[in-house]
């Protein structure tokens, strides 16, 4: 039903092709905005740094990209001998989903991947914040028994408050970061048609958007990967010494602040074991020497000065506090003019 209009989205496709043979190729996709282009830049090269006999394709559907984003994307494809499908959408179809601060609209736009790929057997599909520091043959390779999804399990925590709320029994909760898709099935089991009909009738409790979407309506269609092919950056994170990277295939950066945020280098989550591993893939890509971005809301600068406070920076903490309160201030102002707009709005009505 809805297949059909989120095709007629695609307004371009652009082609960085540097490998003939097609045959033997891994496919993997990401859906993004031009505020996630640097860090699929690094999980790109990450994938093709560990996997150097691999021939790989990497599908993006995106929405706003700059021009250097996109010349940037055919320096790594050149660069790197690789494939880059770049796939710009107008977003309009989007426009009423549900969003939030970190989870953009474009996070939706994972939906379109099974659709526009629809002539290869599988994809692997990865959030942009996904660093590969293994084969990824593996998991290519994997039996998923007839299942549309292979995925890898939440925390107990994640698990246990997310099913109550979605009313789901005998389920493992799932996270959408690392989707081994089953192109065939998933299209024939109409997910897109399915996750539209969850969100029209269960909106108000999706508070983890289309991944809640997906653990609605894929129940009973998942095989279970190990963690090893979606490891939590911030699993373990207090007991470093214990975690082995040769057992880690696919790190995903979930937490905030991200690596290539200021905040990352003092906040809690960033150890000796994880400190630099984004970077030292960012730093061989176009996108190296980029200026770490700063906190950008009043909640993400209260943690950062917090932060910077237990690490002993007494003025830079003093400087970001204050500019937590300045913004703060200014959003509850903004806020409560909204409403008294609305309000007065519906009153003259």
């Amino acid at each position: 039903m809805y297949v059909n209009d989120l095709k007629k989205s695609i307004k371009n496709v652009i082609k960085y092709e540097y490998i003939k043979e097609r045959k033997s190729l891994l496919h993997i996709g990401y859906g993004i905005d031009n505020n996630f282009v640097r860090c699929t830049g690094a999980s790109i090269y990450s994938f093709v740094k560990n996997n150097i006999n691999e021939k790989m394709a990497f599908h993006i559907v995106a929405h706003n990209l700059s021009n250097d984003s996109k010349e940037k994307f055919k320096i790594l494809a050149k660069d790197n001998n690789i494939n880059i499908y770049i796939y710009e959408i107008d977003s309009s179809f989007f426009k009423d989903f549900p969003t939030q601060f970190s989870w953009p609209t474009a996070t939706y736009f994972r939906f379109l991947l099974p659709i526009i790929l629809n002539n290869i057997e599988r994809l692997l599909y990865i959030d942009a914040d996904v660093i590969c520091l293994g084969k990824i043959r593996e998991i290519f390779n994997i039996n998923l028994e007839n299942h549309i999804i292979g995925a890898i399990s939440e925390s107990e925590i994640a698990n246990k408050e997310r099913n109550k709320i979605l009313g789901l029994n005998n389920h493992i909760y799932f996270n959408a970061g690392v989707l081994l898709i089953d192109i065939k099935k998933w299209n024939e089991f109409n997910v897109l048609d399915k996750a539209i009909e969850i969100l029209n009738k269960y909106r108000n409790i999706l508070t983890c958007l289309d991944q809640d979407m997906l653990n609605m309506v894929l129940t009973n269609h998942i095989k279970y990967l190990d963690k090893k092919f979606n490891w939590l950056n911030w699993w373990n994170y207090k007991d470093v010494e214990n975690i082995n990277i040769n057992n880690i295939v696919l790190m995903h950066f979930t937490a905030h602040p991200k690596p290539w945020d200021l905040a990352w280098n003092v906040s809690p989550i960033c150890t000796s074991f994880n400190k630099d591993i984004y970077k030292n893939f960012e730093d061989m890509t176009p996108w190296k020497n980029m200026p770490l971005i700063p906190p950008k809301n009043y909640k993400e600068m209260e943690h950062y000065a917090k932060d910077l406070k237990k690490r002993g920076y007494y003025l830079e903490s003093l400087k970001w506090y204050k500019n937590y309160l300045i913004n703060k201030i200014i959003f509850f102002k903004e806020k409560n003019n909204g409403k008294k707009r609305d309000f007065n709005n519906r009153s003259s009505r």
